[in-house]
């Protein structure tokens, strides 16, 4: 079993904060973790490039077993609702992942 650290923007409200962890369903993978990071405008420099210290939180998170998966707050922002979670849907699927279909 994995746990899942579902990392909102910084700044978020609580309402967004809730909002955010519904839309990531638990689930089990072969890793350490999963972190998703919605990353804020300060964590990026003018030319849309993570800065520094967020790549390095990445690379600790990484270097202990999870798997980072990065979302950058225009993306994030432009999207409402279900499209939000069929955004988080295709990241994880993109990373490899997705939990198998049930039946």
């Amino acid at each position: 079993h994995v746990d899942i650290a579902i990392l909102p923007k910084v700044g978020a409200s609580a309402l967004e904060r809730e909002e955010w962890n519904k839309l990531v369903p638990a689930a089990t993978f072969e890793c350490a973790g999963i972190a998703i990071e919605v990353n804020g405008p300060s964590q990026y420099d003018d030319e849309r490039r993570l800065r520094p210290a967020s790549e390095i939180i990445r690379r600790h998170l990484a270097l202990a077993g999870w798997v980072v998966l990065g979302v950058p707050y225009w993306e994030w922002d432009a999207l409402k609702g279900q499209a939000r979670k069929a955004y988080l849907e295709e990241l994880l699927a993109r990373a490899g992942l997705s939990e198998p279909e049930r039946s």
